[in-house]
């Protein structure tokens, strides 16, 4: 699972609530190190904040996409502007969610979507 997000302690616990529960756990603050991650290993589930230091998520989304289409891909942000969400959905992500994130419903999103 690879968690992206552009403030480090916000990918760490993220990261960390995912490795508690069981899943090995990739973080970054960067599109591109993301990218290195998704080129080397295989990934179940990506879970990413909207704008990250060196590019936004709808960027790193596409990517993973182009790799694994089928990669479920989960958004988060602080920003409450309804023309990110829907580009977000444009790039086919799975589900977007509002910071501060709600660590027990993002679990329950990955856990449906590794189900199916």
């Amino acid at each position: 699972m690879l968690v992206a997000d552009r403030d480090p302690q916000a990918a760490l616990h993220l990261a960390g609530y995912f490795c508690r529960r069981g899943f090995r756990t990739y973080h970054t603050t960067q599109g591109e190190e993301a990218m290195l991650l998704a080129n080397s290993r295989r990934l179940l589930l990506a879970v990413i904040d909207v704008s990250l230091l060196d590019m936004s998520g709808h960027a790193l989304a596409r990517r993973l996409k182009e790799i694994d289409p089928e990669l479920p891909v989960l958004m988060t942000s602080g920003d409450y502007a309804p023309e990110l969400e829907a580009a977000a959905r444009r790039v086919g992500i799975l589900y977007y969610a509002h910071k501060p994130a709600d660590y027990e419903l993002i679990g329950g999103v990955v856990d449906k979507a590794l189900k199916n």
